[in-house]
């Protein structure tokens, strides 16, 4: 057995080995395998055979990396030198004891599940010691005063609420107190520096508004002074707090690192505008301090200098130095004799895009033959024995060219010498087979059928001559289905035979709406389109119809969604859709629905989508829904439950039982897939392989604070080398205690210390790692916590539901709610113990919220925060009402009324109708009386006199038109 935290295990290993077989679902593994990786973007991909075939705007391709490398003097990759980090790296920075520190936005560090901040060991693997759980990407590190600073978009760390700002001990890794107190009042940290006396945050709020600085004592952490500015950039040392912003006469300056008040040093440099399109809005983004000279990069030229610039950090004079021309630099290092600049800053905010890495002789400013060739951007530099420490977001440097489509072996997760010879024009964005030929489709609309052994093309068509804004392409058996939107909002629908690439054009006119098909899927004889279309042949079809795939003609298909739908995919006779609708084919559902494949209507498939989520309608996601392998149905959903701190939606995968509905799978670090193939989820991170089966039925016995954790081992995984327990602070959290148990072992004995604690289960195989189990939850001297609290809103109700504590049964649970994550401001409601949902009224608002459990006036830990946007869930309807009911007559026996009316034969659904009764014509002053959404009839008494009556259909958008009118005359 190993253990992965060994300072801080707290459990003591009692007892082992039962042998407990049961079923289990095999999932994808959450780990990537890394694949060769390319210059450009991959849009899609397809397997035949074991090799994967990608397609997309790329001239080259690599073996994988990860975020972080080490590169020679030259910029060449020294090969193993570093861990593979999947994702982001933000910053390297050397610990002064031979290994570095290393923060971002990644998933794992070497094959440990270490996210957004490791330590790699000067031996180059990852110190266990340094786990940092963050509910948010860490953007920034400082090491100084024995301490690691880590500033991003976080709201807590390691269980703690930390709002932006963390220390670490740097000698444990150990959370410190210091930072609990900050608030950097709802703007993003963009900025951190630190001296021999001080510690400085910035933050901003985005174009426009004005940003804040912070600065602390270096020894206590208390305040030293806090100040509106907007910065761009900050070095300090223990006299000056440089600062660059914006501003045509004062584009850097100093103030007092106490205080906080302006200081009468300036930078002595002619500043000017880049060009005339800035007019005078001159910025200094990025500054290094090295030794008595400060560096500045930004917007901004001298007479003879452009971007960047050199002045005496004592003085502010200029300096003799005079680099080569830099570009817009977004980063400055100092590495060895060379001042490296990151430049090509792309995009707003405080975080740009780096495009190139240019290095200048520190005296001379002569241009060093110094380029990393990453697949990405680099964002940070540090040095190590071969060269240089590179991170960014690249996963490749150099290789061999391939024109827009590649081919990879699954096996060896190498390149193949598979070569297509596609034109110049060609960037591919949709490939897919059917077992025997691969079909490409360009941007242009141009469709080719390839040998995938040779490489030949052995035929091509081209569907529209026009200016192509999107296709889609499908296998239908023996042909390819195509739509093909041209810039006029014109698409054309057609077939394409893959035996004889004949081609037939379909008659179906989109309009209304953006006009164009997003997406489309064949079963028998039904091509299913969905897209930001309105009518179809002039007939009412928002977003979603099915036309013939032998005519063209119209199906009375007519799911009626309330908002776009995004994605179709048909499987096994069942049609899926996804979207940012709220209710489709007469049914709530939100973002996903089952739709039956005749008429349109929802089925009873009802999936447990997140509250706050909407399913992605990224177009380029060609499989935004697809069945994996495994069985289960994965999606892509938009998240607005946990913004980060600047307000960014992310995209996260969910897989769904398609028999229930169950959220199964919860995969909140992936940023959805390419494509779903038999041997590979493919993710921009690398492939995610079908995984050894998890472990099942993980529970907990507890007599006081002796805790035994029980599993049920698959007995299908014979490749399972070991199984990994992992327990935190907070639901889904491993920051106590990681360990690798032996294959066979299905339990484990402790005793706990006071506290509460969440722990789960996989398998291992290999380097492959399995899903995890659910949670379970246990505590010593409170109460175990709740599992899962979820929320829905629908207008102002709020529904609350959540699995109960794994141990105990507490006689209550307390729903706090608060203005801000963490607080309990707003509201404390009791619930009563034993219940598991319940729905409450709330005004409309933002709010934050957590449940706990309580026994004897005693608290467990908070559930995770919810984050509630009350009343914001209505749907867009984009003005959308249902179309009004027809033909309405009327039948009077004595004083009973029946009416009759039809309903419209297209547009959307209603969700109830009115009967409207007046005096005159035209009004409704006698009331209006609530019918079935489905209802053709309505049948009541009333009094003698003269009545005007009309029908309208209601949905969440408005009322339609009346129906005709007609007159009751009761005798």
């Amino acid at each position: 057995m190993s253990v992965r935290h060994p300072s801080r295990v707290w459990f003591a290993l009692v007892v082992a080995v039962l042998s407990l077989p049961g079923p289990a679902r095999a999932q994808y593994a959450e780990a990537p395998s890394p694949v060769p990786v390319t210059n450009g973007r991959i849009v899609s991909a397809a397997q035949v055979g074991g090799r994967l075939f990608v397609g997309g705007s790329f001239t080259n391709v690599s073996d994988a990396t990860g975020g972080a490398v080490i590169v020679d003097a030259n910029g060449n990759l020294v090969p193993g030198a570093f861990p593979r980090f999947a994702g982001l790296v933000t910053q390297v920075v050397a610990d002064g004891l031979g290994g570095w520190l290393v923060a971002g936005d990644f998933t794992s560090a070497g094959d440990q599940p270490f996210a957004r901040f490791a330590r790699v060991a000067p031996d180059r693997t990852i110190d266990p010691r340094y786990h940092v759980e963050a509910d948010g990407p860490i953007r920034l590190m400082a090491l100084a005063h024995g301490r690691i600073y880590l500033a991003g978009d976080f709201t807590r760390v390691n269980g703690a609420r930390r709002l932006g700002l963390a220390v670490l001990d740097a000698a444990s890794g150990q959370l410190s107190p210091l930072g609990a107190g900050f608030e950097p009042e709802g703007r993003q940290v963009a900025g951190l520096t630190f001296s021999s006396i001080g510690v400085y945050v910035s933050a901003w709020s985005g174009p426009g508004s004005q940003g804040r600085i912070w600065g602390f004592d270096a020894g206590s952490g208390a305040l030293f002074f806090t100040r509106a500015l907007t910065v761009g950039a900050m070095a300090a040392t223990s006299t000056r707090l440089y600062l660059g912003g914006s501003g045509y006469q004062r584009p850097v300056w100093a103030i007092d690192p106490i205080t906080g008040q302006d200081l009468p040093w300036r930078a002595n440099l002619p500043f000017q505008p880049i060009s005339s399109t800035y007019g005078d809005s001159t910025m200094v983004s990025t500054l290094l301090l090295d030794e008595d000279r400060l560096y500045l990069g930004g917007r901004f030229r001298t007479p003879d200098q452009f971007g960047l610039a050199a002045v005496e950090a004592a003085t502010g004079q200029a300096t003799t130095w005079r680099p080569a021309q830099a570009g817009i630099p977004a980063g400055l290092a100092r590495i060895g004799p060379a001042v490296v600049a990151m430049t090509g800053a792309t995009g707003a905010g405080p975080f740009p895009s780096v495009r190139a890495v240019n290095a200048f002789d520190v005296v001379t400013g002569a241009l060093l033959p110094f380029d990393p060739r990453t697949y990405g951007n680099v964002r940070t530099l540090a040095l190590a024995n071969e060269g240089v420490v590179v991170g960014g977001d690249f996963n490749g440097i150099g290789g061999p060219a391939r024109g827009g489509l590649a081919s990879f072996d699954l096996a060896t997760n190498a390149i193949d010498a598979w070569m297509v010879t596609l034109p110049p024009w060609a960037a591919i964005e949709q490939v897919a087979t059917d077992g025997t030929w691969l079909f490409a489709r360009a941007r242009d609309s141009s469709f080719f059928k390839i040998d995938p052994a040779s490489g030949a093309i052995v035929a091509t068509h081209q569907v529209s001559a026009g200016d192509v804004v999107l296709g889609q392409m499908r296998v239908a058996g023996d042909a390819l289905v195509t739509a093909v939107t041209t810039r006029s909002a014109s698409t054309e629908v057609g077939v394409l035979s893959i035996a004889d690439w004949s081609y037939q054009a379909l008659p179906p006119v989109f309009d209304g709406g953006g006009g164009y098909v997003a997406s489309l899927d064949v079963q028998g004889d039904t091509i299913y389109l969905v897209g930001p279309f309105e009518r179809v042949n002039g007939v009412s079809r928002p977003f979603a119809a099915a036309i013939s795939r032998a005519t063209g003609q119209l199906l009375p298909w007519r799911p009626s969604p309330d908002a776009e739908v995004a994605h179709v995919r048909t499987l096994a006779g069942r049609v899926w859709v996804s979207g940012n609708f709220m209710r489709i084919g007469g049914a709530r559902r939100r973002g996903l629905a089952e739709l039956d494949a005749t008429s349109g209507a929802a089925t009873a498939w009802n999936p447990d989508v997140p509250v706050g989520y909407g399913v992605s309608p990224i177009i380029h996601f060609a499989g935004a829904i697809e069945r994996g392998p495994d069985g289960l149905l994965y999606a892509v959903i938009d998240s607005s439950v946990r913004p980060t701190v600047s307000g960014q939606r992310t995209p996260h995968t969910v897989a769904f039982s398609p028999a229930t509905g169950q959220r199964v799978t919860w995969r909140p670090r992936a940023d959805g897939w390419i494509a779903i193939t038999p041997d590979c989820l493919l993710t921009t991170a690398g492939c995610l392989r079908p995984a050894v089966t998890p472990p099942a039925d993980l529970r907990v016995e507890q007599a006081g604070a002796a805790v035994t954790l029980r599993w049920t081992l698959p007995v299908e995984a014979p490749s399972r080398t070991g199984v990994r327990l992992e327990v935190g602070r907070t639901e889904g959290a491993s920051d106590l205690l990681i360990a690798d148990l032996p294959p066979a072992q299905t339990s484990y004995s402790a005793v706990a210390p006071a506290g509460g604690y969440f722990a789960r289960v996989r398998s291992l195989a290999g380097g492959e790692t399995s899903w995890a189990t659910p949670d379970v939850s246990f505590a010593a001297g409170r109460p175990a916590a709740p599992l899962d609290v979820r929320a829905t809103t629908e207008g102002t109700q709020v529904t609350l539901a959540w699995t109960p504590p794994s141990t105990g049964a507490p006689p209550a649970y307390v729903f706090e709610a608060g203005s801000q994550e963490g607080g309990g401001d707003l509201a404390a409601l009791s619930l009563a113990g034993g219940t598991s949902s319940v729905t409450l009224e709330a005004p409309a608002g933002i709010y934050w919220g957590r449940l706990v459990a309580v026994s004897d006036g005693v608290r467990s830990v908070p559930s995770g925060e919810l984050y509630l946007n009350v009343d914001a869930t209505r749907p867009y309807c984009r003005g959308l009402v249902p179309n009004p009911p027809a033909g309405l007559s009327v039948a009077v026996t004595g004083t009973t009324v029946t009416l009759s009316w039809q309903q419209p034969a297209d547009g959307v659904l209603p969700t109830s109708q009115r009967v409207l009764a007046g005096t005159a014509p035209g009004l409704d002053n006698l009331g209006a009386l609530g019918v079935a959404a489905g209802a053709t009839s309505f049948t009541t008494t009333a009094p003698p006199g003269v009545y005007y009556v009309r029908v309208i259909a209601v949905n969440d958008c408005g009322a339609s038109l009346p129906s005709n009118e007609v007159v009751v005359t009761v005798p």
